[in-house]
């Protein structure tokens, strides 16, 4: 830690940044003082949030890319070496669902895009950046945004089973690179939102507060996982912040 900063000079990496929980994992990450660099698949979004991370203090830049093709990674991969740029921290944020309620719904389609976009993409980049962070002596450390669904259904199953693809991720990557320094953990959000003026919204399954969760606290249990202040001997961890919604039984949360 330097000068108060918690990640001052770390190089950080997060896909799909572009808004909600990215877009506040890079602003908590930046006010402690982090060099930002993000990817998402809009270009409006990545001029946008770059011109608005800009007021802090470090290197700012966004790449048009998407997690699901390995092409895109390869060129982000060469893109960052180009520019002589060292990632110190990854975060795997970029994911999407399809809300298929039963079986006979689910579209093949829909199932691959669902994991090429949550888990062979971030499982591919990983790879790619680790290899860097070897190669580069870097004592990284990598992140994963999974899901409360890692372990409680949803009822969306190409999503739930995703997530829980991750949280074994997880595990296999923190044993693979602790022999590194490597550190690998993640984060399992519940409901996380918040309206126009950035109040949470009023959510009846959750025991704490009643409410949604202000992504913004997805972004300081994010810094929290990335600085060796706090986390120097932290590795296979999922941090669950959900309001309480887990504590739950599925059948409890079905029938309300």
């Amino acid at each position: 830690m330097t000068g108060n900063k918690l990640l001052s000079e770390k190089n950080v990496l997060i896909t799909g940044a572009g808004k909600n929980i990215g877009r506040s994992i890079a602003i908590a990450m930046a006010e402690q003082g982090a060099h930002i660099f993000f990817t998402d698949i809009h270009a409006e979004h990545c001029e946008k949030f770059e011109k608005e991370l800009q007021r802090y203090t470090g290197k700012v830049k966004g790449f048009l890319s998407d997690i699901s093709k390995t092409e895109d990674i390869d060129s982000l991969h060469q893109q960052l070496k180009k520019e002589n740029i060292h990632i110190d921290v990854l975060v795997h944020n970029a994911g999407v669902q399809f809300e298929t309620k039963h079986i006979e719904d689910l579209d093949m389609g829909d199932l691959y895009k669902v994991f090429h976009t949550n888990v062979f993409g971030p499982l591919y980049l990983t790879k790619r950046i680790s290899h860097m962070m070897v190669s580069d002596n870097i004592p990284g450390c990598i992140l994963f945004i999974t899901s409360i669904h890692q372990s409680v259904p949803s009822e969306w199953i190409s999503y739930s089973s995703s997530k829980a693809a991750l949280r074994m991720i997880i595990k296999e990557l923190a044993m693979d690179l602790a022999k590194h320094g490597i550190r690998v953990n993640g984060i399992a959000p519940g409901w996380v939102a918040e309206d126009e003026h950035g109040n949470t919204r009023n959510f009846s399954y959750a025991p704490l507060y009643g409410s949604s969760i202000n992504p913004c606290y997805i972004g300081r249990a994010a810094v929290y996982l990335s600085s060796e202040y706090f986390s120097k001997f932290t590795t296979g961890t999922v941090i669950t912040v959900d309001a309480g919604l887990s504590l739950h039984s599925y059948l409890t949360l079905h029938d309300r």
